[in-house]
This record gives C-alpha cells, structure tokens and sequence, in this order.
C-alpha cells in the first residue's frame, strides 16, 4: 500500500482560471486521473470527449445543471455540457476521470464507524484520522492500496470515498 498525503498533491490552475486542481494520482496513459479541485466560481466544466467522469463535492453548495449535488458521488460523460453554479462560495470536489473503452471507475462514499475490510484501489479519507493497512491517514490523504483488501480503523466517526479501476 502506497500513502499518498495531502501535502504531496501537485497543484495547477485551471486553463479557464475557474479554480485549481490538486493531482492526486494518474495513468502514465491518461488513460485514469484523481484529483481534488478548488471550485472557485461558477461556470461550464472543460471538456472530457471520450472520458467518464465522477465528481464527489466535499461540502455543500454545488449545483451541476440545476441539480444540488449532495454527498453521493455525481457520475456524468466527458462531453456532456456541465454548468456549475456555487451556492455558497468555493467548492472542494474529488474527481475521478477514466477514458471510456479502456478503463471502468466505480465510485462509492461510505461512513466508517466501526473497524473493516477496504478492497477499492484507491482511499480518500473523508474525515478522520483512520488507521488504514497500519497507516495512519487523515483528510484529504489517500492509500493506494491497488485493490488488496486493507483494514480501515476510525479513531473516532470518519468517512471514506472508496475507487475501484478496472480494465474496459
């Protein structure tokens, strides 16, 4: 299992200027990419022809196409028109991209309050700290852990965003 923290996240600006995005982990590829991103203001998502997207808002306030996206992860295709609308100001979202015909994604939010088996690739831990794999993660750090089961520990009410990658 590999811990990918928060502090190591490469960082670049959006080419529309609408916010930052935080690389988390990619394909050499491209054919897959995690991130996190800053929504700072409202406005239409780049687009991704040929991709499927999940978007997991951390926080609330965010509105795709007129929906409330809420804490369940928002899945929608690359080129679909997307227009965001921030409620409440800046936006923290988790983003995972995989390019159709190559490579699946299951996303899944999941509360952690007692000890348990994590089998997805990646981990983002929500709330914590958690003890995962004997590691110790907090929010925003992630375990790649490439689908072998691991023990996730709350130390106290957490909650984990859980990725699975698999070949098209």
């Amino acid at each position: 299992m590999r811990v990918i923290r928060r502090a190591a996240f490469e960082t670049r600006p959006w080419r529309n200027g609408g916010g930052i995005s935080h690389e988390i982990a990619w394909h050499p590829d491209d054919d897959w990419r995690l991130s996190l991103a800053e929504i700072a203001r409202g406005g239409p998502f780049s687009d991704y022809s040929g991709f499927d997207r999940t978007l997991t808002a951390i926080g609330e306030g965010l509105r795709l196409n007129g929906r409330l996206v809420g804490p369940a992860p928002f899945s929608f295709a690359g080129e679909e028109k997307v227009e965001a609308v921030l409620e409440a100001g800046q936006v923290l979202a988790f983003n995972v991209i995989t390019r159709r015909g190559a490579v699946t994604h299951s996303v899944q939010r999941t509360a952690l309050t007692v000890p348990r088996e994590v089998a997805a690739d990646f981990v983002l831990v929500l709330g914590g700290p958690v003890a995962l794999g004997g590691e110790r993660l907090h929010p925003l750090d992630v375990a790649e852990t490439g689908g072998v089961p691991v023990r996730a520990v709350p130390e106290a009410a957490a909650e984990l965003v859980e990725v699975t990658l698999r070949p098209a």
